[in-house]
């Protein structure tokens, strides 16, 4: 009597629809785990695939065979009118692989005549003795950039130099070091000020993307008002964009309405159709496993995967991490320069974000983003901590899995 009647409830509709429902669900996280295993937020994510070097290898290869041509291919340096961006740059010989040669090649790679001549690029050899930094004097670097910077300070900020860089004391040197550069390029007169770290890439054709990103990012919060805006952001990691624990509230305020609206779209049904299926027991089953099994997925499936970053311009308070490339307004560059020059230790990102979170300063962000941190090895030693995962250094994990998305046109 029993099996005959789980036979025929097997026969029934709602057994049919709760096996179409079952394979259904399969076959959604079967193509969560095809499609969204480069979203770092997602369950689905596989950290092999996700950080898989794709555009930015190419890139990187472009770049580097631009600074191994002949001196001839390298875009003319040497800015003779005031530019319309300075990059700054601060760079230090690392114990592994010096990425700064890539940095330099991708952001001269695909300038046009013109664009080149808008742009000023600084770099400053970080030692006290450059001549510790293996690209010190090497003629491509003359040849390719507008000004190679050496420290010059007086005796007492030589004399902290020297002593940060023997007690490793990357906290106060990177600070200083930031410091330094963008006070700099603010020298040069130009309107932006790009500060780039030296294990970055950019894309092709960064630059007229990132003079139209903060066009549109003047033009919403013109740097004109007595409220200037802090900075543009041409690198984040979309790591920290998740789901986040102090949203909570409002996630489970929108589940629980989700599945209200479930129950009432039946209950209305059922008043013209269905009414021996849906029964109370039906929509009960519904609205309490089934639905939450749909929105626990929409969940794992990751909130980038779910919501996805569209290209554009938009404003960034929190979450984007880290310091690889900011453009400050040459009216906001001096404040930055005193807020670092007053605090003197931590890290730049740190003590900006802080400055900005305590005076509600607008900061933007321009998505996709046009750098990429390929670093493996911090210059600040071995990072192989409690922030590290996947059997990545913390640098390897400061990485944009949307930059690998681009073809090699740069679109």
């Amino acid at each position: 009597m029993r099996l005959g009647g789980v036979l025929r409830w097997a026969r029934s509709p709602a057994a049919v629809a709760l096996a179409a429902f079952f394979f259904l669900y399969l076959g959604v996280i079967q193509y969560c785990s095809y499609y969204f295993y480069r979203d770092p937020t997602s369950a689905f994510f596989d950290p092999t695939r996700g950080y898989e070097r794709r555009y930015s290898l190419a890139r990187q290869e472009e770049a580097d065979r631009l600074i191994q041509s002949n001196s001839s291919a390298v875009p003319s340096s040497k800015t003779p009118r005031k530019p319309q961006m300075c990059v700054g740059i601060a760079t230090v010989g690392r114990d592994e692989e010096q990425y700064i040669t890539s940095m330099i090649g991708s952001l001269l790679e695909g300038l046009s005549g013109t664009e080149r001549s808008e742009v000023y690029l600084a770099v400053l050899i970080a030692h006290t003795n450059p001549d510790e930094h293996p690209i010190y004097g090497e003629q491509w670097l003359t040849d390719s950039v507008d000004k190679v910077l050496l420290y010059d300070v007086n005796q007492k900020q030589k004399d902290d130099l020297m002593a940060w860089e023997k007690e490793k004391n990357y906290r106060k040197k990177a600070v200083f070091d930031y410091t330094y550069v963008l006070q700099r390029c603010r020298e040069t007169g130009a309107r932006w000020i790009a500060m780039i770290e030296d294990d970055t890439l950019a894309v092709k054709g960064w630059y007229p993307k990132a003079i139209k990103a903060l066009e549109t990012a003047d033009s919403l919060h013109p740097t004109t008002n007595e409220k200037d805006w802090l900075y543009m952001r041409l690198f984040f990691t979309e790591e920290f964009l998740g789901w986040n624990t102090e949203e909570w509230p409002r996630y489970l305020a929108g589940s629980v309405g989700v599945a209200g609206m479930v129950g009432m779209v039946l209950l209305l049904v059922r008043q013209f159709l269905f009414d021996t299926v849906i029964t109370n027991a039906v929509v009960a089953f519904i609205c309490l496993v089934l639905t939450p099994a749909c929105i626990m997925l929409y969940f794992f499936a990751g909130r980038l995967s779910m919501q996805p970053l569209h290209p554009g311009v938009y404003e960034m308070p929190k979450f984007g991490c880290c310091a690889q490339g900011l453009v400050f307004s040459h009216r906001m560059a001096p404040k930055v320069v005193s807020r670092l020059a007053q605090v003197r230790e931590g890290f730049v990102d740190e003590i900006i974000e802080a400055w900005a979170n305590e005076a509600n300063l607008v900061r933007w962000v321009v998505i996709p983003s046009l750098l990429q941190h390929i670093g493996g090895h911090s210059s600040k030693g071995d990072d192989f901590g409690d922030k590290s995962k996947y059997d990545r250094s913390v640098a390897e994990k400061i990485w944009n899995f949307g930059f690998e998305m681009y073809d090699d046109g740069a679109h």
